[in-house]
């Protein structure tokens, strides 16, 4: 006869949360200073180029979503930056 096991036990290994609250605090603290450090990606219309051309290559014309510059702000510094605006309203 096999014994009983309550509905309760605890599994033999258990999941580290510790460990995994770590990681993702960390790789939390890595996307800040990323964007801190690397503000601008490239903008994903144009893919960095900052205009589009015809098939023949003559005839192009700026983005329109990144403005000619071929860079767009990060999702982390748009965060970043509504933050440091609201903070700033508050004082």
């Amino acid at each position: 006869m096999r014994p009983l096991i309550a509905a309760t036990a605890t599994p033999e290994h258990p999941m580290p949360w510790g460990w995994l609250l770590a990681a993702l605090a960390l790789a939390a603290v890595g996307y800040a200073a990323s964007c801190a450090w690397w503000p601008f990606t490239r903008c994903g219309r144009c893919e960095g180029r900052g205009r589009f051309t015809r098939a023949d290559s003559k005839v192009w014309r700026p983005c329109r979503r990144c403005k000619g510059s071929g860079a767009r702000l990060r999702v982390g510094r748009r965060v970043w930056n509504r933050f440091a605006r609201v903070r700033q309203a508050g004082r």
